[in-house]
């Protein structure tokens, strides 16, 4: 089995069709029959299936393409080290962060392990839980701090709490809510909400209203940017649920406060996330050392 005929297969099933697979990895499309019957009888199994509106993995296939765009992804990043150490680099780190991370914790770890003549090189990006595990899973990325989610992650991923997030109800400092003793689920409900576009945000809030017997609320705006909540919390006369860490800028300069929403801090964990089956790294350790002592020196500033 070789790297192409693995590319050859994944293009097949990502786009679905023979003739544009074809174009994708630049060859004609009886070259690429051949190809992928050739890795039929390696792996011994009938690995697509044709159908009216184009070509689908049979189970086998299935299987395969899992293991077939890790190892492609691995090939990448592995020729991508090879030249970050070819320039004089110590290696390379292939890093997703949550958004509510990019400016707490993170940001002085990855400092850290790149100060100085450190020589390491490193690609960080940032999502949600859910896409950055896919991104973990399939071999492009090495690492993932993020806040954990509150369902179980797949098995072949470790996690490593290190962090305790707490989260508050929020609005503008001129908001009604603001000041109001003991306020009730049903007051939030009938406001407008600015909230995270995220299943594990919809569930969390599903939970939340659902314990009292109350619907979920119509949110306003669902949006991927923690900055638009943000500005809509503080000056759009939104409420909504964040971090305490994302809100303390704001919150000292009077912009915004908190509100006495029942059943608040929502707590939650934030950690490291990786993939059981990585060989070890001397560059990916050091820089699982920084992540924990910035994790321990933000708790203690909290």
């Amino acid at each position: 089995m070789e790297l192409r005929h693995l590319r050859h297969f994944a293009a097949v099933v990502d786009t679905g069709n023979l003739s544009k697979a074809a174009d994708k990895v630049f060859i004609s499309q009886p070259a690429l029959t051949r190809s992928i019957k050739n890795l039929e009888d390696i792996v011994g199994a009938v690995l697509l299936e044709r159908r009216p509106r184009g070509v689908v993995p049979t189970p086998a296939g299935e299987t395969l393409y899992q293991y077939a765009k890790l190892m492609l992804n691995e090939a990448a990043r592995a020729r991508t080290e090879i030249k970050a150490v070819q320039s004089g680099a110590k290696g390379h780190l292939a890093v997703g962060i949550a958004a509510m991370f990019a400016d707490h914790i993170v940001d002085r770890a990855v400092a850290r392990v790149c100060a100085g003549d450190a020589g390491v090189s490193m690609n960080v990006t940032q999502g949600f839980l859910e896409e950055l595990v896919d991104a973990l899973r399939d071999g492009r990325l090495d690492l993932i701090f993020s806040n954990l989610g509150v369902g179980s992650l797949p098995d072949d991923v470790a996690v490593e709490p290190l962090y305790e997030l707490r989260a508050y109800a929020y609005a503008a400092a001129d908001h009604p809510l603001v000041g109001r003793r003991n306020l009730t689920k049903a007051q939030l409900l009938s406001e407008r909400w600015a909230v995270v576009d995220q299943p594990h945000m919809s569930d969390f809030l599903d939970r939340y209203f659902s314990a009292d017997g109350l619907p979920t609320p119509d949110y306003v705006v669902r949006t991927n940017s923690l900055n638009l909540i943000r500005s809509l919390l503080a000056t759009g006369g939104f409420v909504g649920i964040l971090p305490e860490h994302l809100i303390r800028l704001r919150a000292k300069r009077g912009e915004m406060r908190r509100l006495d929403a029942p059943d608040c801090p929502v707590v939650r964990k934030a950690g490291i996330i990786t993939r059981r089956s990585m060989p070890p790294r001397a560059v990916l350790a050091a820089f699982i050392d920084e992540l924990r002592v910035a994790a321990r020196d933000a708790s203690h500033a909290s």
